[in-house]
């Protein structure tokens, strides 16, 4: 059986030594190599070549941050942020990681002498595992222009901004979709009339502080739904850590610990759903970059109930595997760059007669 190949980068000996022994302890696992610091840690992509990376962030001559922005421009592999950082301060740079390129971030696990190892310890084996799978592409040096470029998106018809009465915009997004919400939000006015809802796969542990983050350049307000509540026009809503974010009838949002779909909470494919359910072709959704399925079969869903559904382009995704599966299915009307997404959502909130 082929085995995982993982480069660790760690500059705290006591953490390197954990992780060390936890990778070591699993047969699938073959450590390729240690990393003090960024600048190591790309030379070592270079000549290594692992399958993924796991990723300090706070590190002496370069940082996590700047490492994963030039490993994804020089030599992209899936990394994983791997940091013990719970205070809200500290969710700015991990947010900036996410946006950097790596495909997930997680709490270190914890110590052999807490009652919380072995869980931790399975679930950080598991996380490599499963992102070294990931097909990530390579990224430009230049990030995605933050001014509106008004450039014509592919549109494979049976779409108008006179035809339908929109009432809502979800989104859902999973590995490269922070960089993708960025660009979309920092760019929606304060005038934007509709309210967005948002599903992004991201630890627990993250979900206020990815709140916080969004907050901090959408000149919409962004808030994490409650138990039930109404909805408010010009607003972002989020689900709560670990909770499905759902819509109800009577014009009602929901964060909801259902059950995990594909063992997903939040779920894509949940919102997508109950869009549907709700308010069918007076939907707009938009599927944005991530790694495997959730949400592609209910894009289709809402494309066939005569929503309006657009995917991220694939030169502008960092795994273009929900968006490419939704293409595969039939499920998208448009593909398109976050600034095309950006100009497509104006246009249909200034033709939406509220």
């Amino acid at each position: 059986m082929k085995k995982t190949r993982v480069l660790i980068v760690e500059d705290s000996f006591v953490s390197l030594k954990l992780l060390r022994h936890i990778l070591q302890d699993d047969s699938g696992i073959e450590i390729v190599g240690e990393a003090e610091n960024g600048q190591l840690a790309i030379d070592m992509v270079k000549s290594l070549k692992p399958d993924v990376i796991s990723m300090d962030l706070n590190m002496p001559l370069m940082d996590g941050i700047v490492a994963t922005q030039k490993i994804m421009c020089e030599n992209p592999t899936p990394i994983v942020i791997v940091s013990s950082f719970y205070r809200p301060s500290e969710i700015e740079m991990a947010m900036k990681v996410l946006e950097a390129g790596a495909v997930n971030i997680m709490p270190k696990p914890y110590g052999p002498a807490h009652e919380k190892y072995a869980q931790t310890a399975k679930k950080y084996v598991g996380m490599l595992k499963s992102m070294a799978e990931v097909k990530v592409v390579r990224r430009k040096k230049v990030e995605i222009n933050p001014k509106i470029i008004g450039s014509t998106p592919k549109n494979e018809g049976g779409f108008s901004t006179e035809r339908a009465r929109y009432e809502v915009v979800v989104i859902g997004a999973s590995a490269g979709g922070p960089q993708a919400v960025k660009a979309i939000l920092s760019q929606l006015p304060v005038s934007f009339s509709l309210p967005v809802f948002i599903v992004q796969h991201i630890d627990t542990h993250f979900a206020e502080g990815y709140c916080q983050w969004l907050s901090g350049f959408s000149a919409l307000p962004v808030k994490i739904a409650g138990e039930i509540e109404k909805i408010e026009r010009g607003v972002v809503y989020l689900p709560k850590g670990d909770c499905h974010l759902v819509l109800k009838n009577g014009g009602l949002v929901s964060s909801e610990a259902g059950i995990p779909e594909a063992n997903l909470r939040p779920a894509v494919s949940v919102l997508f759903r109950t869009a549907a359910t709700v308010y069918g072709a007076n939907t707009v959704a938009i599927l944005l970059s991530g790694m495997g399925r959730d949400g592609a079969e209910e894009l289709r869903l809402l494309r066939n109930a005569g929503a309006h559904t657009i995917v991220q382009s694939a030169e502008t995704s960092l795994v273009w595997g929900m968006p490419g599966e939704a293409v595969k299915l039939g499920g998208a009307i448009s593909i398109m760059s976050p600034d095309e997404i950006v100009n497509q959502l104006i246009e249909i909130a200034d033709k939406t007669i509220l």
